[in-house]
């Protein structure tokens, strides 16, 4: 009687804490919150019947994401910016809220362990807040519509999952065992046909001749990056995935696009396929949280807040690992240590060179490591 009445209490200041924390995470978005003006601005262009991609207009800032990914930001657009930022933030702590959910009542995650890990990656939910990103909502959309063989038996909702996912185009991963099943092959037109669809508006919008002028006006705003933004922050130590660190070692010019797309098809390729095989026996919530985590490690330009994805994936590895006993478990806060805390702001000059050497990049690979032995 007393231990549920200390859980129950125990529950419910931890609501009253996540509370008191998202008034925080909500006013970063309100009072910063750039990436979100980029999509706000956009969406604005578009209903305006302007081009929302205009590197003329908007330089560095001008919006990368696909063409149908824009209408989804259409209804920010109705209301005020400022307004608008106010809403977005909520609907970030929303889909963070969600996450945890997922991880409580789908991944069976205790809720020791997701309160640790929600408060080890605080800097992280920071991070994405102030940039108003998308990232917390694409996470929620990839874990609540996920189930075992999604793209063959429920071709809707797999529909929606690839939308949600190709947000950031090198997102799609996770879904790439899917591209060789005959099967899946509905879905994947269903999500071809909604995708042109949505991007029909906005080709009206950017004036342009056809669905192949489309794509390279998008094709220009999203290799944009290396010639209006700083080479810091597109070779810098904020570039946390494996791309950015190589080609940083081996001092390929920022301007180099072509070299990192290829390189991150390279590495798809290779670490995607090292994990369909190695966790071909392990269950498949756990193949697919290990999918999501590798998206920020192969992504050509992830930033910190892509490393969001693998946040699952660090609860599931310190779930198992606590059955394990204490050497996984200091594995696996390791793991975490490198995702969450490796960083100039806690370690100094340590901290810099671990995030040089891509240390997030290798803590989520770790955790895949660790769920790999744990379950096998």
């Amino acid at each position: 009687m007393g231990r549920a009445l200390s859980r129950e209490w125990g529950k419910r200041l931890g609501l009253v804490l996540f509370a008191a924390a998202s008034v925080g995470l909500v006013r970063n978005t309100a009072f910063n919150g750039q990436d979100f003006e980029v999509f706000w601005r956009a969406a604005a262009h578009a209903w305006a019947g302007q081009p929302p991609y205009s590197l003329v207009r908007d330089g560095g800032m001008v919006f990368k994401y696909p063409p149908w990914t824009l209408p989804f930001f259409y209804p920010w657009a109705w209301l005020p910016l400022q307004t608008a930022k106010w809403v977005f933030g909520v609907f970030e702590v929303a889909s963070l809220f969600s996450v945890l959910l997922w991880l409580r009542r789908r991944l069976g995650a205790s809720q020791r362990v997701v309160a640790l890990a929600a408060l080890a990656f605080w800097g992280l939910w920071m991070v994405h807040t102030l940039d108003g990103q998308v990232v917390l909502p694409m996470l929620a959309c990839a874990l609540w519509l996920w189930k075992p063989a999604v793209m063959e038996e429920n071709p809707w909702r797999a529909a929606g999952l690839c939308l949600g996912l190709s947000t950031k185009i090198f997102s799609l991963l996770p879904l790439f065992p899917d591209v060789f099943r005959w099967k899946a092959l509905r879905s994947w037109v269903l999500a071809a046909l909604a995708a042109a669809a949505l991007s029909w508006p906005v080709m009206q919008a950017q004036q342009v001749s056809g669905p192949l002028g489309l794509l390279q006006a998008w094709k220009e705003a999203a290799a944009s990056g290396a010639t209006h933004l700083d080479s810091g922050q597109t070779r810098g130590r904020a570039n946390a995935g494996l791309v950015g660190w190589v080609l940083r070692e081996a001092e390929v010019p920022a301007q180099a696009t072509g070299t990192e797309v290829t390189l991150a098809l390279v590495l798809s390729l290779g670490l995607g396929g090292l994990w369909a095989w190695r966790s071909r026996q392990l269950a498949e919530v756990t193949r697919w949280v290990g999918w999501l985590a590798l998206v920020p490690v192969v992504h050509p330009l992830p930033w910190w807040h892509l490393f969001i994805f693998a946040f699952p994936a660090a609860v599931l590895a310190m779930e198992r690992s606590r059955q394990r006993g204490t050497a996984w478990t200091l594995a696996t806060a390791f793991a975490w240590f490198l995702l969450c805390a490796g960083t100039e702001k806690l370690l100094g000059p340590a901290g810099i060179f671990l995030e040089l050497h891509a240390s997030k990049s290798w803590g989520a690979l770790l955790c895949l490591g660790i769920l790999e032995r744990v379950e096998s």
